[in-house]
């Protein structure tokens, strides 16, 4: 298990590929069909989504929306595991552009998770391409770095599946190091630098004929299928020679599954089991001799029933090499499961020999009976499964039946509560719009006033009962050295242009008796102010603090000077 891959590894081999193979099977296949591609030997996945954001580009740049089908698959079901998180480390990002990594990566606790838009295009699976079938119909096939473990036969049979699996012009993209010079009757290459082949199905392809790989030899006492590393050449030749040796004097017989297809030939059974025309199949009774049908299903099903061998002895068979006397024998092969189901059946000459388990001449008439009623008893199984598959789904019906009623009423409720959410709307914006028009009225109240204050030269100041200032005019925030960040502070803190005068003495007597003071004042730069405290009240009566007047006496400063020349004279 040699996991060594990175994203867009060989990078202008990727560049190459999207610009070449990639551009012309978005540009020129059917829009309707999916884009099919397989990455063989994937890995941890970086180089499945490699591909993956080459073609998300790629479609993005030429306009076209296509289904794209990654399949990505490994032998090493840990590696596929790992791949199918799309989790990857912060040392990713050497080998992604950052453009690259910003749109098709999302970072979480230090470590890069590749988009859902991205991960949904790849269908990730533990696969082995020598035993597993190989997928069909591909565009594209990117197998790097896989070819180099192989020895040339293997190799071959590699070559021969991707032949199998691509179509007429699909690619086939290969490691740097690899090459299909070889078949190139069948892979032509379009960038030999780049290792990127287009597939030519028309080609001679004699040699590349896709392998066939059969169920190993269930027989105990003969493994033909033997998979010890120290075995040498010699040992193979001689175990090879004494299977051939054996199989040729083996009685005639099959190994079927629990489907009744064969997964294994012993000796000549080509007189009894042959292929015939139309759709490949490996069933026993669509390959058997129109002779033995009847028997090998009254066997085959007795033996699965019974869990014993049945031997059927004389019975005439015609073949190819004229009328046979052969003794049937189904037998089910101990050391496996029931859910394998895997019986042996066998074609043996007829002999007066003691045969292992029950052993019956074959009688057409009873063996026809007891088909029909084994048959019979099937039928009415599965009449019962039916009754009882009809009854539940009328249960189900009624009970969608009753569902739908309840949807229907709960429909009829929903669209009630829906008028009457539309009439609530309707008065909810009724009233907002009514509040709408009394907040442009307080709005343009409040300009009013604004305008009002500062066009006068009165200085008011509001405070509140704890003397923090409220509100103020700008004539009267020069007297007191305000300015607006102060609203909200208490005006014992601030200094005033009236020397003479304990204005928060003032302000809280008023707050105690609740009359006001009116007065004369002398400010520093010795001009003379009326000056007037009077309790803040609100339209309920209501004390909420004080209101603070200061009035500049224009005249006064004249009447001063007289005085002052008239005792002067004096």
């Amino acid at each position: 298990m040699i996991g060594v891959t990175r994203f867009f590894r060989d990078r202008e081999h990727f560049e190459k590929l999207k610009r070449t193979a990639l551009t012309n099977i978005l540009n020129n296949g059917d829009a309707t069909e999916p884009v099919r591609i397989w990455s063989a030997g994937c890995s941890t996945g970086e180089e499945a989504y490699s591909i993956a954001i080459l073609v998300q580009e790629l479609m993005e740049e030429l306009g076209r929306k296509r289904e794209v089908k990654i399949f990505a698959t490994d032998i090493d079901t840990q590696a596929i595991e790992k791949a199918s998180k799309g989790i990857f480390p912060e040392s990713i990002s050497e080998d992604i552009t950052p453009d690259r990594l910003a749109k098709y990566f999302t970072e979480k606790n230090d470590q890069y998770h590749i988009s859902k838009e991205i991960r949904k295009m790849i269908i990730f699976a533990p696969h082995n391409m020598f035993s597993d079938p190989p997928f069909g119909k591909l565009d594209l096939i990117s197998c790097r770095n896989v070819l180099i473990y192989f020895q040339p036969v293997l190799q071959k049979a590699v070559f021969a599946i991707f032949h199998t699996a691509l179509k007429n012009g699909g690619y086939l993209f290969l490691g740097k190091s690899e090459t299909a010079s070889e078949y190139s009757s069948v892979f032509k290459a379009v960038a030999t630098t780049e290792k990127i082949y287009v597939h030519c199905a028309s080609g001679k392809a004699d040699d590349l004929q896709p392998p066939v790989f059969t169920v190993p030899n269930i027989l105990p006492q003969v493994q033909i299928c033997g998979s010890r590393s120290n075995r040498n050449n010699d040992e193979q030749k001689m175990e090879d020679l004494y299977v051939h040796f054996l199989e040729r004097f083996l009685p005639a017989s099959v190994v079927i599954n629990s489907n009744n297809e064969i997964i294994h030939f012993f000796g000549n059974s080509s007189d009894f089991v042959s292929i015939v025309p139309g759709k490949a199949s490996f069933n026993l009774f669509s390959l058997i001799a129109e002779d033995l049908k009847l028997i090998a299903s009254t066997a085959v099903n007795r033996c699965r029933t019974e869990h014993a061998p049945i031997t059927y002895t004389d019975i005439v068979v015609d073949t190819n090499n004229g009328r046979r006397r052969i003794d049937f024998s189904v037998q089910p092969i101990a050391g496996t499961s029931e859910q394998d189901g895997l019986i042996a059946v066998i074609f043996s000459d007829h002999t007066q020999a003691n045969t292992q388990g029950r052993l019956e001449k074959y009688d057409v008439d009873s063996a026809a009976a007891q088909r029909i009623a084994d048959l019979e008893h099937e039928l009415q199984g599965s009449r019962s499964e039916l009754r009882s598959t009809i009854g539940e789904l009328e249960t189900v019906n009624e009970e969608l039946q009753a569902s739908n009623e309840e949807l229907l009423t709960a429909n009829k409720e929903l669209q009630s509560s829906n008028e009457e959410l539309q009439s609530v709307n309707e008065e909810l914006y009724t009233v907002n719009s009514e509040y709408q028009q009394k907040l442009d009225e307080l709005t343009m109240m409040d300009n009013d006033l604004s305008n009002f204050l500062s066009s006068t030269m009165i200085g008011i100041l509001f405070v509140d009962s704890k003397l923090n200032i409220r509100k103020f005019t700008e004539y009267v925030g020069r007297e007191f050295q305000l300015v607006q960040q102060d609203v909200g502070r208490s005006l014992q803190i601030f200094a005033h242009s009236f020397p003479q005068e304990d204005i928060i003495a003032d302000a809280k007597e008023v707050l105690k008796n609740l009359a006001p003071i009116d007065r004369e004042v002398v400010g520093a730069n010795e001009r003379y102010y009326t000056m007037r405290i009077a309790p803040y009240r609100t339209t309920e009566n209501n004390i909420r603090g004080l209101v603070i007047t200061i009035i500049d006496s224009l005249h006064r400063p004249q009447t001063a000077s007289l005085k002052a020349q008239a005792n002067s004279q004096n």
